[in-house]
């Protein structure tokens, strides 16, 4: 079997940042012994989340009835009035905010009224940026627009929301007399990953997207290969290679953003094997 590699892959300068964060503040915390948190999921990926959680660093969503320490925050960023609960209760921050995630928090912050933000209701991202403008509306689907009068909105847009489904959005916002002053764009590095994968689609019988099923960029790097006519599976594991992907004759293999890379290189040598785990 032929596997090929797209230019882009993988974890993000951000996440590989977030996590060296962790590590240093894991480290930190044992040094001056205080415990160490993690705030939410660090990142979207369960096998991250279970390297932590076996040296004892617990996961939490407040500090309420939690002895203070240090509480590292997740890439997807947190709300201002839950930053300022962590501090005023005695917390020492980690911030492994994605840069560019706090970028666009302190432009929504400071943007005109009135404001919305794009994006997936219930993700963390989303959470974090109407925690910085908990006045802004979040437009998570087409239909979420009826609500609004028609005007020009500073609109920030989730980094890693789904091209085509913020295409609806920016098309009926445009029937309904709504524009967007938009603060942002799509993640560089989510963009950079889309297209690499539809580069190498002509050239391969199927996709394999390495990541995990909680993560938005994983499933949506899937949805594009499927969208390009291809066969398309997400997987954590070998185990989980569907028995049709080995009578491909060639196969796609990426990643999401916060798959670890000895995952993909566990999948990887599976498929170039051949055969079925």
């Amino acid at each position: 079997m032929n596997v090929v590699i797209p230019s882009s892959y993988g974890f993000c300068n951000g996440v590989r940042t977030a996590l060296e964060k962790a590590e240093a503040a894991v480290a930190e915390a044992g040094r001056l012994g205080l415990p160490c948190y993690l705030y939410g999921s660090i990142v979207h990926n369960r096998v991250v989340a279970e390297s932590f959680s076996r040296r004892g660093i617990r996961t939490i969503l407040s500090p309420e009835g939690v002895v203070p320490g240090i509480v590292v925050i997740r890439t997807h960023g947190i709300a201002d009035s839950i930053r300022n609960d962590f501090v005023e209760s005695g917390f020492i921050l980690v911030d492994a905010t994605c840069p560019v995630v706090l970028r666009n928090m302190e432009r929504l912050r400071t943007a005109a009224p009135p404001a919305v933000i794009v994006g997936k209701k219930g993700h963390s991202e989303i959470e974090a940026l109407h925690g910085a403008r908990p006045d802004a509306a979040v437009i998570g689907h087409p239909s979420d627009l009826a609500s609004l009068p028609s005007a020009v909105y500073s609109a920030a847009i989730q980094t890693t929301l789904s091209l085509p489904l913020l295409d609806e959005i920016r098309k009926e916002a445009g029937r309904r007399g709504i524009a967007f002053n938009e603060l942002n764009s799509i993640c560089g590095a989510s963009e950079a990953r889309r297209n690499a994968l539809s580069a190498i689609a002509p050239s391969v019988d199927a996709f394999v997207v390495v990541g995990d099923s909680g993560s938005a960029n994983s499933r949506e790097l899937r949805d594009l290969a499927a969208s390009c006519g291809k066969p398309s599976y997400l997987v954590m594991y070998p185990e989980e290679l569907p028995l049709d992907i080995f009578r491909c004759g060639s196969v796609g293999l990426t990643a999401g953003a916060s798959t670890p890379d000895e995952l993909f290189q566990e999948v990887k040598k599976a498929l170039e094997s051949g055969r079925e785990p």
